[in-house]
């Protein structure tokens, strides 16, 4: 950490390190359009290391996504959210409903609306929860947010029916987030989205296999560790996260997601600051990441009852 960023470690943002990475996982991208049906041609071996290739992009992606949701991709807030844009529309959703959708995140963690290992604790359906939320890890959670911008084509009929079907207030407030001139924005970057899927599918069109592939890859890894982080951590907590342990060479080459508990504490800092402020927080480990990640196999769980606030003994005379 530099000493600008020592200073000030909630301001501070690598401007010039997230440039690279963004031409990284951009242009990686644009050439997967080439390199896709010639890689498929060569060997399994060579597509399976591109498969690797692939997967690593798509973190990356997800990351300066995210980096750019908290507005520390580049320091201008206008050229920091098209950025984002960008990454979005390759990563396959429009980036106003993932912005949305993470900021809820925050502010509703381990609540109801935001815990998918939790099922309600008197419920009589658990086997239709047990299928949700194998089917929400194992890659519905990705094909739902590539389907879902489909609904902005019609938003206010759609908001419409969600909001007579729902009973959650909080679900309400959330629709209510999105402005007129993020509908007209998701809208346009939807378009964008299938756009550059058609692209792929037309390059790829004598033997759609590898691109096939290549979707549910990117749709296992997304919707696996969109919840690796919280998996099993207190419901009555709304900071509850893991930090989980990677190599230490390897930190930075996953933007330091892996101090998750402390991105909740400080989610307006960036991850050049992370091990700063995990180091200042006198925090930890709560395990390892890919063995904690592989703990959301055991399947959802009964929501624990919360506890109850100590009643007021009476005295006695």
């Amino acid at each position: 950490m530099n000493a600008t960023a020592s200073a000030d470690p909630l301001r501070y943002l690598p401007q010039s390190r997230n440039l690279g990475l963004s031409a990284f996982a951009i242009l990686f991208q644009l050439a997967g359009l080439v390199l896709t049906p010639v890689i498929w041609s060569w060997s399994g071996a060579a597509f399976a290391v591109y498969l690797a290739l692939y997967g690593y992009a798509t973190v990356m992606c997800w990351l300066l996504i995210h980096e750019a949701i908290h507005c520390k991709l580049l320091r201008n807030r206008t050229a920091n959210d098209y950025l984002g844009r960008v990454h979005a529309i390759q990563f396959g959703c429009p980036f106003h409903i993932l912005k949305i959708g993470h900021m809820t995140h925050h502010r509703y963690n381990r609540s109801e609306l935001d815990t998918t290992e939790l099922v309600p604790a008197d419920t009589k359906h658990f086997m239709r929860w047990w299928l949700a939320y194998y089917g929400r890890i194992l890659g519905l959670l990705y094909l739902s947010e590539v389907i879902l911008p489909l609904a902005f084509f019609c938003w206010k009929r759609f908001k419409r029916l969600v909001v007579a079907w729902t009973q959650s207030k909080a679900l309400v407030a959330i629709l209510d987030l999105f402005t007129r001139r993020m509908v007209q924005a998701i809208q346009m970057d939807a378009a964008l989205c299938v756009g550059f899927l058609a692209a792929q599918v037309y390059v790829n069109w004598h033997d759609l296999t590898p691109l096939i592939l290549l979707f549910f890859w990117r749709a296992l890894i997304v919707s696996f560790y969109d919840n690796a982080y919280h998996y099993g951590t207190d419901p009555h907590d709304n900071q509850a996260a893991n930090n989980l342990a990677v190599p230490r060479v390897v930190r930075p080459f996953i933007l330091n997601h892996n101090m998750h508990r402390v991105h909740h504490r400080h989610p307006s800092a960036s991850w050049a600051t992370l091990p700063g402020l995990f180091a200042a927080d006198k925090d930890g480990f709560d395990g390892v990441l890919i063995a904690t990640g592989l703990q959301q196999i055991k399947g959802p769980m009964r929501r624990p009852v919360p506890p109850k606030p100590a009643e007021t003994q009476r005295a006695t005379e």
